[in-house]
């Protein structure tokens, strides 16, 4: 190929000169394939991009979504809600575990819902939608818990793909009518004790896909983070390229 291109002719061949190619053959391809942990793909002629990262689903000031079940429980010292799942790093970490304050936060926006009484759930008894969300606020962050599984009377939570399909619809359309355009941060919903089946890879494309439909008529938010447990990358073998390849090549709006 160089030959022919004149770039490098018969005449001043070396011996050594497919060694040298081949080796930077492999350089190069080392180089422009190697392992990623975060990339960022801007619609064409949107003003929102997406990005996707393996980390800290709390790092940075970005406003975050935040799993929850239908009855809004927030007791970890009972435990119904597991120190180490989002809700309970929410806790944890900007509460300094205080679920009482949370409690009366997010008691403020499920007063306009309508809940329906159900005396044998393990929790709290009155339960709402799927998709109902509700706002906690701290350290200039807002925290839109949504309700997005299930608790049966063992208090073992679980999702189907229809529910996280509405629980996201219907958080966009509640940060479009009640946030700031303000990035959010989102974790991979329903992948952990939510219990679905969908692959961590399939839910990323999933999340990105209703993030754009949700933007179609008005952007609530400029950039949308979806974040991957880095113990998910590596036990599931989770691939940015391949998400990356669907984003460029398949979302469409």
């Amino acid at each position: 190929m160089a030959d022919f291109f004149n770039i490098y002719t018969k005449d001043k061949y070396s011996r050594y000169a497919v060694v040298a190619m081949f080796v930077i053959a492999i350089i190069w391809v080392a180089v422009r394939r190697r392992p990623i942990t975060r990339f960022s793909y801007q619609l064409p002629g949107k003003d929102f991009s997406i990005e996707v990262k393996i980390g800290d689903l709390f790092e940075g000031d970005s406003d975050v979504v935040v799993s929850t079940n239908t009855t809004f429980d927030t007791d970890m010292a009972g435990g119904l809600i597991d120190t180490d799942s989002v809700q309970g790093q929410v806790a944890t970490r900007f509460f300094n575990a205080n679920t009482v304050e949370i409690d009366r936060q997010l008691a403020l926006d499920l007063a306009a819902v309508q809940g329906m009484q159900r005396p044998n759930a393990p929790g709290k008894q009155t339960e709402y939608p799927i998709g109902t969300v509700a706002r906690v606020r701290s350290h200039n962050r807002t925290f839109y818990f949504v309700a997005m599984s299930q608790l049966n009377d063992q208090g073992t939570a679980g999702s189907s793909p229809r529910d996280i399909d509405v629980a996201l619809e219907k958080t966009w359309l509640f940060i479009r009518s009640h946030g700031s355009v303000r990035d959010l941060s989102i974790p991979l919903m329903g992948t952990g004790r939510g219990r679905t089946s969908i692959p961590r890879k399939k839910m990323v494309e999933r999340i990105a896909q209703s993030f754009t439909d949700g933007s179609t008529n008005q952007v609530f938010s400029n950039r949308l983070r979806i974040f991957i447990r880095p113990q998910d990358a590596e036990n599931f073998a989770v691939n940015l390229y391949q998400i990356r390849d669907y984003l460029v090549q398949g979302l469409h709006n």
